[in-house]
């Protein structure tokens, strides 16, 4: 049997990690699964709830918590990693920061996942030495831990490999899409390409038919789709692709700005104050004798966190657009569903996929970052990309996407947001403020030296104790 370890497990995402590992277990040949987190009382209840789980179900799956690194990973055929250095508060100042000067703090996209990288990236390259010291020879590393694509990057250039880095959202379009058209994630192949929260479905695979063109045509799909609910429909259809969300931050950056500024909390505020409530409510309670009221405490929180999920950027609750008729298409086979052969929930899904998909050569496609290595035309073979892969006993092989694929705009946002991300990689191994200088001014998020430079001194400052003195 396999072991993985989740490296951050005191996360409040513990729960539904383990919830989707719990049905898939025994399938991937999985035995035990070690939760390791420094914070002992995050540990204790989110860890805590995850393996009261696992006992009430009667599984035999084996959940160990664990403070200590070394036995997390020790033997570890898998690993997971979603850590959150300096935790909710680091993350609410880093957006602060940011909102202070009048620019977009958001933890991946944003000035904020400039400083949310800088503390993490030191702490993350000393847990792949464990790793290479430790874990099984051929450990696979799934890495969740924001902003994802970046620190994917800087563990591949600090010369670490077989790293898959993971995210729920780009593997969101499939679903939305799916939905929208009633049938299953299974039955579609949807081609993505771009970086972590930087990319573009340009491909919608129906049975070997390629019906993007067509949906995009259709103002009822259009005006409905789950995914466009944060752009201008006209922006949409100009694009002829299916844009991440998180492009909102940039395709409409001032709208996003004004709302947030304007918010009484940002959203690192508001996810801090929220899981500072939950613990207030927790510590109430005793994890070994009333699990079942601490988790029932536990859903009542996350799904005030869920429901609130870009209300802020998007000035307030969106109206949820009325389904579109499917059947005026016009394409037949859309009607019923054939049987799933994909795990599609959260983050859990993503590594869950990979990991039988491998197993049993499967072959499914799945969005996951990985080195170009010319699969997108235009961006370095060393550029960790997002990008629709194969999923087969070989792992993840990139599907390949020609120049003439690419919309010249899409690649000159993806290589100038790579060049930040390189510098900041840069900047965290010199300690270096000049590299990071560099990187946040041609961000396009702040896209100004002065601002760049007062950015980097308080980054700096509020990351002290984790990052040292940078000159």
């Amino acid at each position: 049997m396999k072991k993985m370890a989740l490296i951050g497990g005191g996360s409040v995402r513990t729960y539904y990690f383990v919830e989707s590992l719990m049905k898939f277990y025994d399938k991937m040949d999985i035995g035990e699964l070690c939760v390791m987190d420094n914070d002992a009382e995050k540990l204790k209840y989110f860890g805590g709830i995850a393996k009261y789980l696992a006992q009430r179900e009667k599984s035999g799956l084996n959940v160990v918590l664990t403070d200590d690194p070394v036995e997390a990973v020790r033997g570890a055929d898998y690993i997971v990693t979603t850590l959150r250095v300096g935790q909710d508060e680091a993350r609410a100042k880093d957006e602060r920061i940011a909102l202070n000067l009048g620019l977009i703090g958001q933890e991946t996209t944003g000035a904020g996942g400039f400083s949310y990288a800088t503390r993490t990236i030191p702490v993350m390259l000393s847990l792949m030495e464990l790793v290479k010291k430790y874990a099984a020879a051929d450990a696979v590393i799934f890495n969740f831990t924001n902003p994802s694509g970046l620190v994917t990057q800087a563990l591949y250039d600090g010369g670490y490999d077989n790293i898959i880095g993971i995210c729920d959202n780009a593997t969101g379009i499939k679903i939305d899409v799916a939905e929208a058209l009633k049938v299953n994630a299974s039955e579609l192949k949807v081609k993505v390409y771009g970086l972590n929260h930087l990319s573009w479905a340009n491909k919608v695979e129906f049975h070997g038919v390629d019906i993007l063109p067509e949906l995009m045509k259709h103002d009822g799909f259009v005006e409905s789709f789950h995914q466009f609910q944060y752009f201008d429909r006209k922006l949409v259809r100009h694009l002829k692709e299916i844009p991440n969300g998180y492009l909102y931050y940039f395709y409409h950056r001032e709208r996003a700005l004004s709302n947030l500024l304007s918010a009484k909390e940002s959203r690192g505020e508001f996810i801090c104050r929220n899981n500072k409530e939950m613990m207030e409510e927790l510590r109430r309670h005793d994890i070994e004798k009333e699990p079942d009221v601490c988790l029932a405490v536990y859903r009542d929180f996350m799904q005030r966190r869920e429901g609130s999920y870009m209300q802020l950027e998007l000035g307030g609750r969106q109206e949820a657009p009325a389904p579109f008729d499917v059947a005026s298409l016009g394409i037949p086979a859309l009607s019923g569903k054939e049987p799933v052969t994909e795990i599609y929930e959260g983050y859990a899904g993503v590594v869950f996929n990979y990991i039988d998909s491998v197993k049993y050569d499967r072959g499914i496609d799945l969005a996951v970052s990985v080195p170009n290595r010319g699969a997108i035309w235009g961006m370095e073979d060393d550029d960790v990309v997002e990008v629709t892969c194969t999923v087969d006993k070989r792992g993840a092989v990139p599907m390949q996407f020609s120049r003439e694929e690419i919309a010249p705009s899409n690649l000159l946002l993806m290589q100038t947001i790579k060049r930040y991300e390189k510098l900041t990689v840069e900047a965290v191994r010199r300690k270096s403020r000049e590299a990071a200088v560099e990187a946040l001014t041609i961000h396009p998020l702040v896209g100004d030296y002065e601002l760049a430079v007062k950015l980097v001194e308080a980054y700096c400052e509020h990351n002290r104790q984790w990052i040292g003195e940078w000159k």
